[in-house]
């Protein structure tokens, strides 16, 4: 049987059994959807298909888990950015912005405050969706999801200009994260109050920021922000090669790390698993979408013997990951 103390206990590095299975990424599958009637794209705009879906891993699988919400656009929607609405297996996207104009432009004065951005649009809806599971459900262990401030400050400005602005003209990239910080910050603050868990999406890869950024663009920023987190556990989540970056990683201050492992949980143990909880094992593409159970359950093992605290996917669930691989990875421990 999968517990939400067993979570606990794991978080506080105080479980003495076999490491518990947990979603804290993405969970939403057109397999749950058909199963409990809650779509997307209305579960990414409507609190009730919100909150039904996220239910339907614990209801469906037997996890002691639920995760709000289900794609990464919220923030920058509040703060202006045009998002598409997503579909039925595809999540909402950035699509554009008036401050991604071809170059950096310099942050405007003129942004709401930050109490008005908690209290409108997706932004309010995912904290009142994460207040009723709590109250609600008080067995089920809840992660809510936001992104890093530097994410914020690319959606805004774009993406493609942002990484080159950060060579180009760091000092307005710097100015463009400072001015999105304090809203990162307070809605962190805001989701610990009512969640068991608050994970943060880092753009601390290889691909995205070089390594000798991250001291400009990344660490002081996710510290300030895990200051914030004070009611709850936290996780730290970085996709892509995080090979040289790893103890940089581990000692942002979050409760819980998840990384790619690249199928060598092993070498994510040995370096860093004295440092922090580790959180995944399961490749969310190779192994959840497009294996068997029977790998499912391999992969969660071998994570598990390896010194991983939770076994879970090392990103967000693939919309049409099969109904079978997900019981197999709830039930890992008993097959």
């Amino acid at each position: 049987m999968n517990t939400k103390q067993e979570i606990i206990d794991a978080m506080n590095r105080e479980n003495d059994g076999t490491a518990p299975p947990a979603l804290f990424t993405q969970t939403g599958t057109v397999g749950q959807m058909e199963a409990c009637g809650a779509y997307w794209p209305d579960a990414f705009h409507d609190i009730d298909k919100m909150i039904e879906l996220a239910l339907q891993p614990s209801r469906q699988f037997g996890l002691a888990t639920a995760r709000i919400p289900y794609d990464i656009t919220s923030e920058a929607e509040r703060l202006g950015c045009i998002v598409s609405e997503g579909t039925v297996n595809t999540q909402p996207a950035v699509m554009g912005s008036k401050y991604n104009t071809g170059e950096i432009m310099e942050p405007p004065e003129d942004l709401m405050s930050v109490d008005e951005f908690l209290s409108g649009g997706r932004v309010a809806m995912h904290l009142e969706a994460a207040r009723r599971i709590s109250k609600e459900h008080p067995e089920l262990f809840l992660t809510s999801n936001i992104i890093s401030p530097q994410g914020v400050a690319a959606f805004l400005v774009g993406m493609e200009n942002f990484m080159m602005g950060t060579f180009m003209c760091p000092e307005t990239c710097i100015k463009w994260i400072e001015k999105v910080a304090p809203y990162q910050y307070e809605l962190a603050g805001a989701f610990s109050e009512v969640s068991d868990n608050v994970m943060i999406i880092v753009d601390a890869s290889e691909e995205v920021t070089p390594p000798e950024s991250l001291d400009t663009f990344t660490i002081p920023f996710q510290k300030e922000m895990m200051s914030h987190i004070k009611e709850s556990f936290s996780l730290v989540h970085t996709c892509g090669q995080t090979s040289n970056v790893l103890e940089i990683i581990a000692s942002l201050g979050a409760t819980a790390v998840s990384v790619e492992s690249f199928g060598d949980p092993q070498s994510i143990v040995d370096r860093i698993g004295d440092k922090t909880v580790l959180a995944g094992g399961v490749d969310p593409i190779k192994t959840l979408l497009q294996s068997t159970p029977e790998a499912v359950i391999d992969s969660a093992k071998k994570a598990a013997d390896a010194g991983y605290g939770i076994i879970m996917p090392e990103c967000g669930v693939p919309p049409s990951t099969p109904d079978s691989n997900l019981l197999a990875l709830a039930e890992y421990r008993s097959r």
